[in-house]
Parts: structure tokens; C-alpha cells; sequence
């Protein structure tokens, strides 16, 4: 139980906490908060009912709220940890510190100067702690340099040179709703206060920032970003500049550090450090120690780097990653603070944000655009769920151009590229596990196409039973309102396709063992039969197969498994022709199936495979020569995968893991895609021609990439 609204914080007593917002940072919080003794998870607080209750079970906890107000209805948990959205930051932790209630907010501290200064103030009057998880602060490699710095073998901080260059899953996923495109100062409060808070505390506070930004991006229609900065920054004690790339390809964040007395060089991302000083001798000797000894110290931190991993997969040690012990780090800070009495508002949460909304007020670009809600009597011809995708950006636009009036579901209607904004386009907010949403949605539409994912999980079953609930909402309410035909798109994921011999066609039904099969290809084997079951109307299973094009990643994959975007480890030695179809031609069929008369593809499935058949080697080779980048395909035999899988096994369940299924050989031939494919059936009834010219398909799948990947 939490303890009662009036009842006293004793620094001795086991802390109740609350977790508010159940998104992707939450589990990392709760891992943290899991190795320390003095704390009980208490409650969970989302407005979402069932994302606090899966997590509350995932871990342990038995309250949730939906909200703040509900929670401290019921007690005061003694401390909270806030995070939500950073829009939300203010407005959920301000209750929690008026009522005396300790918060540990996520970064950056809210969404403006002005919220961060209302934020103190509350802090400041109930006497309640706040702090901001800065956490890469607490980075192991982060602490070496100040370690270095405190013990006095440097001299003094003079001056930071860093360079912080990072992807950006969001912005390589096209999803450009997210919070931090909508304006260059979120962008810089998203990212930035990661490397700012470093750079705050090597030099005693950032005062002042003058900024240099790079060009204006333009990575989709109607979206327009600035993800090159150059931040000269001045502090109390010494100046810094920082050099931001985002979006970057390949991740690097370093900082060199000049003191009176060395220099300390630290990578971020690889965990290394390195001291130079004089030593007591001639310069050839002093310079030949200093590369004897740096030398030393990189062996030192890759013996040290495996080490640590081997730890944690044998469970004897924590996690080896830099951002998950930078988390643990960030949490105990701030309850061991809590110990030792310190109940302070946190000024550097406000000086970053203050710093970022100086830097960003050196460029100007368009306002986000809000698309705008259709009427309540408006009608449509095709309802397209998950219409915002790669594939459903090209289905729009092909339906538009046919003259269809297209309703359109999507999760956020911010900065959407500019045909969503067409007149014939009428968007809803939501996704396919709404059924209210999907069933008004379906009841104002003719035709009803889905092409949502359904969500993932954080496990096996939990993957399998969203897929399979998002296809069943859709399908249920499809017939329910009387739709005139419903087009289910699948995957050539659902197929067995790892025997050679065989030639896939219409009549090839799922695969029959699809309990052997990954998560992803089971749930679709699954969602199929989920939709034969449930639709009353006519339908018809489309399933794509390997999709390129504009707007996708040219790392698919189905080629292999990338570590890294220049190596692919593929998923046999590459040399069969695997599926590949444009995203423009599955459009068409999409399109073609909206058409067709009912009796041609009635409780069909059809198999959309294009004309070009690239092996995954010469795809990887005509990548490398459109983006001039060093792009590797590394074949592999099955057996040795296999073998790899099975040594992976083996050590999770010698740790202890829960949960770890047994690698499967089948899962792993079917993804090599040795089966051929026969369609001639699918061009018959869609009337469909894919492209079967090498040089078109080369340019529309290849040659877009060759303008983004430099």
C-alpha cells in the first residue's frame, strides 16, 4: 500500500514509487529501481488502462491509475518517476511536487523554460526533490573522465570539444508525428541535452550558447528539419563546442577534454578513455610512453568491454551496455541524494532547455501541420488502415489519383507528408485496436484495406495475440458494417519458403508448422486464419514479399541480419533470387483487388512477387554502387547459423532466462527464400504487371537511395 496523503518521508523507511507513463523507457527505469532494496514499485499511472496493467504484471506491481489524480486519491507515494511525453512533463509533475511527492523526471526537463521555472517553483514550496535523468551523465566511460578530472592529474578543465552524431530510429521510420519534429527546439531538447549535460558538468554550468546550424532537410514531403548544429557554448568555467549530426549512419559521440595538464579523449558509444601527460623525460620518450600507454588502456577497455558482457549474460554481473548502467547510475543518484537529505529543484533541467531554445531560435522553418478531421456525414470509397505506412503512402496516393475518396487511420495526424492533406483524404485518429475507432471508421467506407501491423509485444504470445486481434477487430468490423469487399495484406512471411525444390502459387497454403516459425511469421500464419474465421464479407489475402522502393529502408531484412548498415549477414550464402516487388506495384494491386469483380478473387490468397529477382549479392552490390557507401554481404551456410543460434540458447538458458525458445531450423531455411514463385495466376485476376525490366526496377528500388544515403 502507498502510505496515507499526510504521512511524513523518513529517509530510512522502504520508499514507495511510482512509475507515470508506460512507454518504451519505462522497463529501463524498473530494472534499475529492481536492484535496489530500499525502494517497492507501488503503482503504475497511465492514461491507457491496458499498457499500466501489462507492465504492472510484467513486473510485479499490483496498482494502476489512470492518472495522477486517481493515484493520489488512493496515497502519496513517496517518489515518482515522470515519464511521459516531455509536452506532459510540466503538467504531470507539478501536481506530484505540490503534494510533496519526490520526482525524478525524464530528460529534457519540460518542454519550455517557462514550464522547467514553474516546475522549481513547486518544488520550491513543498520542499519536495526534483531531478532530471540526465543519465548519460552517469555513463561508465562519462565518470572515468571526471574521475580523472576530480583526482587533479589533469589540472583543471579548460575546454570541450565534442562531436555527437546519432541515429534516428523515428526519423528512419518516417515517423514524423513524433514530438521532436515539430519544431528545431524539440529536436535539440530530444537529443541534444544528452551531450549538453556532459558538457554542464565537466565545466561548472552552461551560461550562454550561440549556434551554426547546417542546411534545411527535407527527408519527406512537407517536412522540413535541421539535424546538423554547431553549438559554440560558453560555462562558468571554460567553453565548449559541440558538433550534432542526427540521423547520423553511423553513431559516434566523443569529447576530448583539455586541462593544464592532458588532454582526456573519451568515446562515448565504445567505452574507451584516454589520459596524455608529460612524463619526466626527453620529448621522443615522453611521446613514445603516451602511445605505449594509450595503446595499453584501448586493450584495457576491449578485454574490460567483453568481460562485462560475459558477465551479464551469465548473470553474474549487471548489464554491460553503457545506456542501461547509465540508467542505474542516473536512479541511484537520486535516491541515494535522497538519503543523505538533499532536497534540491534541479537548475541544469533548466539551463539546458534554456540553451536549446537560444540555439533554435537561429533557424526558421514551417509550422507542423495538424491535418484536419472530415465532418461527421462525410463518406468514403476505401477505408485504408495503417494508410501513414510505407506501403499505405503509395496505396493513398494511387487511390487518389484514381479518383477515390480514401479515409485514412492513423495514430497521429502531425506533420503527415503533404497528400494526406488532399481534399479526397479524410484522416482518423486511432489504430486497429480501437474498435470504436475502426468500427465508425469501416461504417463510412465502402471497400476497407488493412495494412496495420497490430502492434508488437513484449513477448512471443503478446506479438501473436496483437497482430491477431488488430486483423480480427478489422475483419469483425468490416462485416459487421456491411463493407463492400475487405483486402487483408499479409506477408510472404506466412509461406514455408525454405525448400528449393518447391514453386510457391496461389494454391500454397500457410505454413502448416508456424509454431516453428519467428514471432513475425507466426503471428502472420495466425492472423490469416483469424481473418477467414471472422469476415462475413467478401475477401481476399494479399501477401507481399520483399518490398522496395522510395520511402523504404534499402536494408530489408529479408537479406539478412545487419548489424550495422554496411554488413549483412545474410541468411545463406546469397546467391538464389529472392521475391523483390516495387511498393509502387503492390499499390497497384492493392488497387487492382479494390476492382476486380468479386467472384475473381473471393477467399483468395494471392501472392504479389515482382519480375526481377535480384540475389541478395547483387542487390548488396548495386547498393553499394548507387550510395558510394562500403556495403559488405557476408554469406553464411544454414548450419552454421544454426549452430550460432543454438550456442546463443544455450548461454541464455545457462543465465537463467525465462522465456528463451529453442532456435528453429525451419524458421531459418524459410528466411533464405529458396522456393521460386509462380504468379501468373495473381497477373490474370488483378490484371496486374509488375516491372520486369532490370534498368527501371534498378532505378525506382536502387537509385532513389543514391540522393539520402551519402
Amino acid at each position: 500500500m502507498m502510505r496515507a496523503p499526510d504521512k511524513p518521508i523518513s529517509s530510512t523507511m522502504l520508499r514507495d514509487v511510482a512509475i507515470v507513463g508506460a512507454g518504451a523507457i519505462a522497463p529501463a527505469h524498473l530494472a534499475a529501481l529492481a536492484r535496489r532494496s530500499d525502494v517497492r514499485v507501488a503503482a503504475i499511472v497511465d492514461p491507457s488502462t491496458a499498457a499500466a496493467e501489462a507492465l504492472a504484471a510484467r513486473h510485479g506491481v499490483n496498482a494502476t491509475f489512470p492518472s495522477i489524480e486517481a493515484m493520489l486519491e488512493a496515497g502519496k507515494p513517496d517518489a515518482a518517476h515522470v515519464l511521459t511525453p516531455p509536452p506532459l512533463h510540466a503538467q504531470t509533475a507539478i501536481p506530484l511536487l505540490e503534494a510533496g511527492v519526490d520526482v525524478l523526471v525524464e530528460k529534457p526537463m519540460a518542454a519550455s523554460a517557462d514550464e522547467c521555472r514553474a516546475m522549481i517553483g513547486a518544488a520550491e514550496k513543498s520542499g519536495a526533490a526534483l531531478t532530471v535523468n540526465h543519465n548519460f551523465m552517469h555513463h561508465p566511460a562519462f565518470i572515468r573522465v571526471l574521475n580523472i578530472i576530480q583526482s587533479g592529474r589533469a589540472g583543471r578543465a579548460r575546454r570541450v570539444m565534442m562531436r555527437y552524431a546519432a541515429p534516428l530510429r523515428q526519423m528512419a521510420a518516417r515517423q514524423f508525428g513524433h514530438w521532436m519534429f515539430n519544431t528545431p527546439a524539440n529536436l535539440l531538447l530530444e537529443q541534444a541535452v544528452h551531450p549538453l549535460s556532459q558538457i554542464d558538468a565537466l565545466l561548472g554550468g552552461v551560461m550562454s550558447v550561440s549556434s551554426t546550424p547546417g542546411p534545411t532537410r527535407r527527408p519527406a514531403d512537407g517536412i522540413e528539419l535541421v539535424t546538423d548544429w554547431m553549438l559554440g557554448v560558453s560555462c562558468a568555467d571554460g567553453s565548449a563546442q559541440l558538433e550534432i549530426t542526427l540521423g547520423a549512419s553511423f553513431p559516434s559521440w566523443t569529447l576530448s577534454v583539455l586541462c593544464d595538464d592532458g588532454v582526456i579523449d573519451a568515446d562515448i558509444y565504445e567505452g574507451r578513455v584516454a589520459f596524455r601527460r608529460a612524463h619526466g623525460t626527453i620529448a621522443p620518450g615522453d611521446f613514445a610512453l603516451r602511445n605505449l600507454k594509450h595503446g595499453a588502456a584501448a586493450i584495457g577497455d576491449a578485454i574490460s568491454g567483453i568481460a562485462r558482457f560475459a558477465g551479464e549474460l551469465s548473470r553474474i554481473g549487471p548489464p554491460a551496455d553503457g545506456f542501461s548502467q547509465s540508467i542505474i547510475g542516473s536512479v541511484g543518484a537520486f535516491y541515494d541524494g535522497l538519503d543523505d537529505g538533499e532536497r534540491r529543484a534541479d537548475g541544469q533541467g533548466l539551463r539546458l532547455v534554456a540553451a536549446c531554445e537560444k540555439a533554435a531560435r537561429s533557424v526558421s522553418l514551417k509550422a507542423p501541420r495538424i491535418a484536419r478531421t472530415p465532418p461527421a456525414d462525410a463518406q468514403f470509397d476505401v477505408a485504408v488502415f495503417g494508410g501513414t505506412g510505407f506501403i499505405g503512402g503509395h496505396l493513398v496516393r494511387r487511390l487518389i489519383d484514381d479518383g477515390k475518396r480514401v479515409a485514412v487511420v492513423a495514430r497521429n495526424l502531425t506533420n503527415l507528408p503533404t497528400l494526406f492533406h488532399h481534399e479526397r483524404v479524410g484522416l482518423f485518429t486511432g489504430s486497429i485496436s480501437d474498435e470504436r475507432i475502426v468500427a465508425d471508421v469501416c461504417g463510412c467506407s465502402g471497400a476497407v484495406v488493412n495494412l496495420a501491423h497490430g502492434g508488437g509485444g513484449a513477448s512471443r504470445d503478446a506479438i501473436i495475440e496483437n497482430m491477431c486481434g488488430g486483423a480480427q477487430t478489422v475483419a469483425r468490423a468490416a462485416s459487421e458494417q456491411g463493407a463492400e469487399r475487405l483486402i487483408h495484406v499479409s506477408s510472404s512471411a506466412a509461406l514455408y519458403l525454405g525448400d528449393e525444390n518447391e514453386t510457391i502459387s496461389n494454391e500454397t497454403p500457410p505454413d502448416p508448422d508456424a509454431d516453428e516459425r519467428a514471432d513475425y511469421a507466426c503471428a502472420k500464419v495466425k492472423s490469416e486464419a483469424v481473418v477467414r474465421a471472422a469476415a462475413t464479407v467478401p475477401f481476399v489475402i494479399l501477401r507481399p514479399a520483399i518490398v522496395v522502393g522510395a520511402g523504404g529502408s534499402p536494408f530489408h531484412s529479408a537479406l539478412g541480419a545487419y548489424e550495422n548498415e554496411t554488413h549483412c549477414q545474410g541468411w545463406n550464402a546469397g546467391r538464389n533470387p529472392l521475391p523483390f516487388v516495387l511498393v509502387d506495384d503492390i499499390a497497384a494491386a492493392i488497387a487492382a483487388a479494390l476492382d476486380a469483380p468479386v467472384a475473381d478473387i473471393d477467399g483468395k490468397t494471392l501472392n504479389l512477387v515482382g519480375d526481377v529477382r535480384w540475389s541478395a549479392r547483387r542487390y548488396t552490390e548495386e547498393l553499394a554502387a548507387a550510395t558510394g557507401r562500403p556495403l559488405r554481404f557476408h554469406p553464411m551456410l544454414v548450419r552454421r547459423l544454426g549452430a550460432e543460434e543454438w550456442l546463443k540458447w544455450a548461454v541464455k538458458k545457462f543465465a537463467g532466462r525465462k522465456g528463451v525458445r529453442a532456435p528453429s531450423m525451419r524458421d531459418l531455411k524459410s528466411r533464405g527464400m529458396t522456393a521460386s514463385f509462380d504468379t501468373s495466376t495473381e497477373k490474370r485476376i488483378l490484371r496486374w504487371n509488375p516491372c520486369a525490366d532490370d534498368a527501371e526496377f534498378r532505378r525506382r528500388a536502387i537509385g532513389q537511395h543514391s540522393e539520402t544515403s551519402a
